[in-house]
C-alpha cells in the first residue's frame, strides 16, 4: 500500500498556469521546492486504483507487442483517455503540447500562419495570414487538412495537430488537404517561418453607406484594444456614421482583451462577464474599463458557428447592456475555462474549472449565442466566402463570377441605414416643432 500511495503521490503533481485567457486560467503558484501536500484517499478510491494499476499489469504481461506497453506511455494513454471523457475541452497535455500551448496567445511564433476550427468534426482552416507561410504556398481558407507530414488526423486533437505544424522557422512541413470543387487531395509544403498575427483587419467607410464604418477583428490578442483605437480613431476623421464590427471566424482570445474591446461602447465599470468555479470564493467579475468611449455609436456585430470564446463573450455582453444588434448566426458555444497543471514530466492535463456567465448571467457554453437577427450565408458557398472574407473583408459583393454576396454584412448595412434615416427624420421633426 505504501509503494501505491507513492505512485498516487507522482500522479497528484500541480503547479500554477502561465497565461490569463478566454480558455487558460490563472491559478496559485506552486513552490516546486515546497514539500508535494497530503493526498488522501477513501477506501473506493484506493479500491478502483487497484484495479487500474492491476489491468495495466496485465496490458504488459499479456499484450503482444511488448513496445507498446511501457508504463510512462500506458499512464499517457490513461489519462488522455480520461480526459476526453470529461468534456471536449479538457485534454492531456504532452510535454512538447505543453510547450507550444504557451504560445497560443503570444503575437508572434513560428508557424505556417492558419486559423482553424474543428467544429465540424474536421480540420478546417478558416483563416490564413496574407503573406504568411501558407499564403505563399496556396493553402486556401476552407481547404480540410486531412494530413500532416503524411500522418492520417482522424483521431488527433486540435492540439496535438497545432503541435505538428509548428516548428522551427525555416523547416517545412507537408499538408494534404480536400478542397471544395476540386476531385483530388492536394498536398503542398509549407516552409514554416516567424508569423505576425494581425487581430484587427480591413478598417474603412463602406462604400456608399452614407458613413458606416466596418472592421473585422481576427482574435482578441494583447494588442487588439490598441489597434482597435487607432482603426475607430481614423474612421472617425473619415466621417463614420456607424459601424460593423465583423466577429465572424474568431475564436477567441484574451479575455482581459475583449473586455477592453467592449469597454470602448460601454460606460466604465459595468459588469461585463463573471467566471464562476467549482469554490463561489474563487468567482471573478470582469468589469469595463476607463477609456476612449464611443457611446453613441450604432454599432451591429457579425457572428457565425466559428465565432467562439471570447468572441462571443463579447458579443453577449454587449447584448445585454443593450449596446449593440447581433447578426449572423449562432456562435460555437464555448463559455468554458481551462487550467493548464503540469504533471511532472509526464506533461499537463488542461482541465476545464470554471464557466462563464453574461451580465444576465445567460450561460453560452454549450448553448453558443442565438442572434438577435438571422442571417445565414448559403452552405454549399460557405466555404468558397470564407476565402473571399479573408482576402477582402467588408466587401458586400466581390464583382465576379465565382464570387459570394456578403448577405449579413449587406443586411447589417439595410439597418444602420434605415436607423440613420430614421433619427434624420426624428431631428428634423423637433427643428420643425
Amino acid at each position: 500500500m505504501k509503494r501505491f500511495q507513492t505512485i498516487l503521490l507522482l500522479l497528484g503533481l500541480t503547479a500554477g498556469t502561465f497565461l490569463h485567457a478566454d480558455d487558460v486560467v490563472s491559478a496559485p503558484a506552486q513552490n516546486p521546492d515546497q514539500p508535494l501536500p497530503e493526498i488522501r484517499l477513501d477506501d473506493d478510491a484506493c479500491k478502483e486504483m487497484i484495479t487500474f494499476l492491476y489491468g495495466l499489469s496485465l496490458l504488459r504481461t499479456h499484450y503482444v507487442d511488448g513496445s507498446k506497453t511501457d508504463y510512462r506511455d500506458l499512464f499517457r494513454s490513461a489519462l488522455r483517455g480520461v480526459m476526453q471523457d470529461l468534456d471536449r475541452f479538457s485534454n492531456f497535455e504532452t510535454p512538447q503540447s505543453y510547450e507550444e500551448a504557451k504560445k497560443d496567445f503570444s503575437a508572434q511564433f513560428g508557424g505556417i500562419g492558419v486559423t482553424l476550427s474543428t467544429r465540424n468534426g474536421v480540420l478546417e482552416i478558416m483563416g490564413i495570414t496574407e503573406d504568411g507561410p501558407s499564403d505563399k504556398a496556396g493553402i486556401k481558407p476552407g481547404d480540410i487538412i486531412v494530413k500532416i507530414d503524411g500522418k492520417d488526423l482522424n483521431k488527433l486533437k486540435l492540439s496535438d495537430c497545432i503541435l505538428m505544424l509548428r516548428g522551427d522557422v525555416g523547416t517545412t512541413v507537408e499538408i494534404t488537404v480536400r478542397r471544395a470543387g476540386v476531385k483530388d487531395e492536394l498536398t503542398m509544403h509549407v516552409v514554416r517561418g516567424i508569423v505576425e498575427v494581425p487581430s484587427v483587419v480591413g478598417a474603412h467607410i463602406l462604400p456608399d453607406t452614407g458613413g458606416i464604418g466596418y472592421l473585422r477583428i481576427l482574435q482578441f490578442a494583447q494588442d487588439t484594444p490598441g489597434r482597435l483605437d487607432s482603426a475607430l480613431s481614423r474612421l472617425s476623421s473619415e466621417g463614420m456614421t456607424s459601424l460593423v464590427i465583423d466577429l465572424r471566424n474568431n475564436p477567441g482570445g484574451i479575455v482581459d482583451s475583449a473586455v477592453e474591446v467592449c469597454s470602448r461602447f460601454v460606460k466604465a465599470d459595468q459588469t461585463l462577464v463573471t467566471l464562476e468555479w467549482r469554490d463561489p470564493s474563487k468567482n471573478q467579475t470582469y468589469k469595463s474599463v476607463n477609456c476612449t468611449k464611443y457611446y453613441n455609436l450604432p454599432v451591429i456585430l457579425l457572428v457565425n458557428g466559428n465565432s467562439a470564446s471570447a468572441a462571443e463573450l463579447s458579443a453577449s455582453a454587449l447584448r445585454d447592456l443593450k449596446r449593440v444588434v447581433v447578426l449572423g448566426e449562432r456562435t460555437f458555444g464555448k463559455g468554458s475555462a481551462q487550467n493548464i497543471m503540469p504533471i511532472g514530466d509526464l506533461g499537463a492535463l488542461r482541465i476545464t474549472v470554471a464557466h462563464y456567465f453574461t451580465p444576465s448571467h445567460t450561460p453560452i457554453h454549450g448553448k453558443g449565442l442565438q442572434p438577435d437577427i438571422t442571417v445565414e450565408i448559403p452552405p454549399q458557398r460557405a466555404q468558397a466566402f470564407y476565402a473571399q472574407l479573408n482576402d477582402a473583408p467588408g466587401v458586400i459583393d466581390p464583382g465576379t463570377a465565382d464570387g459570394v454576396r456578403d448577405v449579413q454584412l449587406e443586411r447589417a448595412v439595410e439597418i444602420l441605414r434605415s436607423a440613420s434615416i430614421l433619427e434624420s427624420v426624428k431631428e428634423s421633426g423637433a427643428k420643425n416643432d
